[in-house]
């Protein structure tokens, strides 16, 4: 099984994903770790990323500075676009081939791609859920960390509306309440996904 998770920011998809990953024995795949570990330590990522904005969005050890980066493509949304053509396709590289070899193998895979439908990856799972949550809880998430308002907004807006994200998936799950009724979804999920008979 190959299974795709997705949700706007702060809806809990992460969360989710090792609720998943803690009962059934998947590899995991994080599409936003990736992207961090591709932009402290990948030479060509790095040196493309200061070639398009400048060498103000390097910290001192030559690593890319998120929050500098942040600011920049979240005030700007071509700006985004352009730090996103510098590394989707790398880490499209990595889940692509981490699946094939899960695929090959008889092994169970999780991605977490906030990004799923936005960059039509859904096509390559066989399952896809959607993680949401009201957009008043969401906000409350990101301000718990430090974020402005300004930066919020931003992200919120960034990615397609949730109601989209939300019918375009295989499964919803619903995040406004307590992580018990959180994984109560997860048991749910897994029961359908693998133990219920299919049509």
């Amino acid at each position: 099984m190959l299974l795709a998770l997705t949700g706007g920011p702060a809806a809990g998809k992460s969360t989710f994903g090792r609720l998943l990953a803690a009962r059934r024995a998947f590899e995991t795949f994080d599409a936003d770790g990736c992207v961090h570990e591709l932009l402290a330590a990948d030479p060509e990522i790095i040196a493309a990323v200061a070639g398009e904005f400048g060498a103000g969005v390097l910290d001192p050890a030559g690593a890319v500075h998120r929050p500098a980066l942040r600011a920049l493509v979240f005030a700007d949304h071509m700006a985004r676009r352009r730090l996103e053509a510098i590394v989707h396709p790398a880490v499209r590289t990595r889940w692509l081939e981490q699946s094939a070899r899960c695929r090959a193998a008889g092994r169970d895979f999780l991605a977490d791609i906030p990004l799923l439908f936005e960059t039509g990856a859904e096509r390559h799972f066989d399952a896809t859920v959607t993680v949401s949550a009201s957009v008043d809880v969401r906000r409350r998430r990101l301000q718990g960390r430090g974020l402005d308002q300004g930066t919020i907004e931003a992200l919120l807006a960034s990615q397609l509306p949730m109601e989209e994200k939300i019918s375009r998936a295989a499964s919803v799950v619903w995040n406004d309440g307590t992580l018990g009724a959180l994984a109560r979804q997860a048991d749910l999920l897994l029961e359908r996904l693998f133990f219920s008979p299919q049509p």
